[in-house]
């Protein structure tokens, strides 16, 4: 059990795909309108749109290892390029790069020609306008007409309708009004065409430069590929071309340039340090001149071989003349210390001739002295001459010797100072030396800098004179023959979907945020406990009650159905009394009336005795069914005089019209909810179901006045009518609410109105209200109205 439950409840909770696809198709005409008029716009777009190509080329960026033929750059045996594209590409779509372009190819004027519907960009112009930006006012756009004459230009300003006519095709003074200047491509071909007209439309540099830079697309081949395609889509394919051949032109130059600037400065450095490096030699080679001259050098090694000669020289002088002093000294003390008449030494080495002759003499005769004194004794004569010449001689050597010393004091005091003065000059040798070689080393420097810039000037220079490109053109510009844009198919596609979509879309919005109820399932939703007793389908022309089901099956067959299920309703009921049916409904204008009109034809219909009541004693409307007024006597008379008779007010309907009886609401009384709930009222619905078999009580809205409610306990059944496409889904709260609050017992919907022809009641919208002069409002005919 549980589980059909379960299976009961998934089915009424699977989406009815039929039921909306029948709400959209309601409006098919609406949709169908709407995707003929989208594809109507999609083939005037089509038509009057110029088509645009995509122009390519290819450029491959190059290394500067890239000719080296051994070159075993591991990226390059991997199969990957070791340029930085990105770095490239942010080059070739800079501001300066297209700058330069837009200014080659003048892009910031633009030609126009009208055609029968729109304008139309010219490339090649039979003129050429050169923009003087000085004499322009502002740098907004400016716009102009130039017409072509039979020997010149008709000029105007489009912003401020000045005129100026150009008697040649050279107009080349240019004035405030028109800050440009005109040459003709050809001005011996120049003639005036079937269309003379142009529009020029003058932009800013910076504009045409943006506008560039959003147009040009530049993108790698591949993932590891070192070649760039730039692309760019445009309606005139020659000027694709140009500006994609003029935009790697540029770059190519640019990248020349870059090198070429490179090695225009190192040249530059180079003159520069060339300078400089001269100075310094100049100044390294005076002031190793003044050197040499302020220490007496000439060549260093040859200086310093004589300096040491010298010293050696006067070391030997030196120890001469010490050897010499020593040896007299020797001497004079040998002298000093013979006291005894004795040999002296002889050819001690003393380089003094006179003492050595002093010297010999006196040995030679002390010899004869000694020779003598032995023969002849001392008092000999000979020997006392001897004597006194030897005393003589020993007198003279050592006056000899003393002089000699003398002479070897100041010979030694020379030898000492020249000694003295040779070693400082040895000493100062190394410093020398150092200095010179210091000055020495700065030159060699300095002349090996100057050689070496040298070669590297001369390099720069050959590098400048065979600069390269660093791109090789794989393919020049080539514009594909088959347009891009517009995608006709994308376009007619996309129309046709728009058109269609848009309505859906309208649809949607307004089912979505439609909250009336068209079909029992809208009922069901809300309040499921309640039966739905009948669904009545559209009645056309229902105010012509009499003549209401004549003739229409649907409505009749609908009317018959409700009937059966009120019977079954109320099938326990007492036999012996009739039964009272009441119809109520919220609001005015969901149709119980009609509704109750219908019940009671078709109870009739049946054989059986019916009367119906009209008990909206504020707003009756059961008098318009049958063509009476609203004065006629009725249930308020009644109901407001004690001695009037219900009877005697009924309408009695002829056999020949094959009727029921009526009692209708009479003129509206003051106090209507008083008259309702009185016991008269509950006495006559006693007395009317003791005489006829079903009493149809037609009454008055639950929502806005309580006077339906007064009377409700003496009722059998109430058929609360709601209206496909007017009642809103809140009043089905409502009459839950009256339900779950025991207001109303025995309670079932009526769905009136339904258009089971089209969308189950999406055809209709009408408005409520509820009084005494309120009318139902009636929407447009293009307000998706049937």
């Amino acid at each position: 059990m549980d589980n059909y439950l379960e299976q009961q409840d998934t089915q009424e909770q699977q989406i009815d795909l039929k039921g909306i696809a029948n709400k959209y198709l309601a409006y098919w005409y609406w949709i169908a309108l709407s995707g003929i008029i989208a594809l109507i716009i999609a083939f005037l777009y089509l038509r009057y749109t110029p088509d645009s190509y995509k122009t390519a080329a290819k450029i491959k960026v190059l290394t500067e290892k890239e000719s080296t033929a051994l070159n075993l750059d591991l990226d390059k045996l991997l199969g990957k390029g070791n340029v930085n594209l990105e770095n490239e590409r942010a080059v070739l779509q800079s501001f300066r790069l297209n700058r330069q372009v837009v200014n080659q190819l003048n892009l910031q004027v633009q030609y126009f020609q009208s055609g029968r519907v729109n304008k139309s960009e010219v490339f090649n112009a039979p003129f050429k306008v050169v923009f003087d930006p000085e004499l322009a006012k502002k740098e907004a756009e400016l716009n102009f007409q130039i017409t072509l004459q039979d020997k010149g230009y008709q000029l105007l300003n489009l912003e401020t309708e000045a005129i100026l006519q150009v008697p040649s095709f050279y107009f080349e003074k240019p004035t405030q009004d028109f800050p440009f200047a005109i040459q003709p491509t050809n001005a011996q071909s120049l003639t005036v065409s079937d269309n003379p007209v142009y529009e020029v439309k003058i932009i800013s540099q910076t504009q045409a430069t943006q506008n560039l830079l959003q147009a040009i697309k530049i993108a790698p081949d591949g993932k590891d590929s070192d070649i760039l395609i730039l692309s760019l889509e445009d309606p005139s394919k020659q000027k694709a071309q140009q500006v994609l051949n003029t935009l790697i032109e540029v770059y190519t130059q640019d990248g020349i340039t870059d090198r070429q600037e490179v090695s225009k400065r190192t040249i530059a450095f180079i003159d520069e340090r060339f300078t400089y490096l001269t100075t310094e030699l100049d100044s390294i080679e005076v002031a190793k001149g003044s050197y040499k001259q302020d220490n007496n050098l000439s060549i260093f090694e040859a200086d310093a071989a004589s300096v040491i000669q010298k010293k050696s020289i006067k070391d030997e002088q030196l120890f001469e003349a010490e050897t010499q002093l020593l040896l007299a000294d020797v001497l004079d003390k040998s002298i000093t210390s013979n006291q005894d008449i004795k040999l002296l030494p002889a050819n001690i080495g003393l380089n003094s001739g006179a003492v050595n002759t002093l010297v010999s003499d006196y040995n030679a005769a002390v010899l004869e002295y000694n020779k003598w004194k032995a023969t002849a004794g001392d008092n000999n004569p000979r020997v006392k001459i001897l004597k006194a010449s030897i005393t003589d001689l020993n007198n003279n050597i050592q006056r000899s010797l003393s002089g000699y010393k003398t002479q070897l004091q100041q010979a030694l005091s020379q030898n000492k100072r020249a000694q003295g003065l040779a070693q400082q000059s040895f000493k100062t040798l190394p410093s020398k030396e150092k200095i010179l070689r210091s000055i020495e080393r700065q030159q060699i420097l300095k002349e090996n800098l100057y050689l070496l810039l040298l070669q590297k000037r001369e390099e720069a220079a050959i590098t400048m004179a065979v600069t390269a490109a660093n791109v090789k053109v794989i393919d020049y510009a080539i514009t594909n023959s088959i347009p891009v844009a517009p995608k006709r198919k994308i376009v007619l596609l996309a129309a046709l979907l728009l058109g269609l979509g848009l309505p859906i879309g309208i649809l949607y919005l307004k089912f979505l945020t439609n909250t009336k109820i068209y079909t029992s399932k809208d009922v069901e939703s809300i309040n499921p406990n309640t039966a739905i007793i009948g669904e009545i389908p559209v009645i056309p022309n229902a105010k012509q009650a009499l003549k209401l089901t004549s003739g229409n099956t649907q409505t009749e067959e609908a009317f018959r159905t409700l009937i059966h299920n009120l019977n079954f309703t109320l099938h326990n009921k007492e036999a012996s009394q009739g039964q009272v049916i009441a119809l109520t409904s919220s609001v005015k204008g969901e149709g119980k009336t009609t509704v109750a009109f219908n019940i009671a034809q078709t109870y009739f219909h049946l054989k059986k005795k019916v009367l119906l009541v009209g008990a909206d004693l504020r707003n009756p409307q059961l008098h318009t069914l049958i063509g009476s007024t609203k004065d006629t006597t009725g249930l308020s008379n009644y109901l407001s005089s004690q001695n009037s008779n219900w009877q005697d007010i009924l309408i009695h309907m002829d056999a020949d019209s094959n009727q029921f009886d009526l009692l209708l609401s009479g003129p509206i009384p003051p106090m209507p909810t008083v008259l309702l709930s009185s016991a008269r009222f509950q006495a006559f619905l006693k007395e009317a179901k003791a005489q006829y078999d079903y009493v149809i009580v037609d009454t008055a809205p639950t929502l806005l006045v309580a006077d339906t409610l007064t009377f409700m306990d003496g009722v059998d059944y109430t058929a609360y009518v709601v209206r496909s496409g007017v009642t809103e889904k809140p009043l089905i709260e409502y009459s839950k609410k009256l339900v779950d609050q025991k207001k109303i017992k025995n309670m079932g919907y009526i769905i009136n109105d339904i258009d089971f022809k089209g969308s189950y009641g999406y055809g209709y919208n009408y408005g409520y209200g509820y009084g005494y002069h309120a009318e139902t409002v009636k929407k447009k005919w293009y307000q998706f109205k049937k």
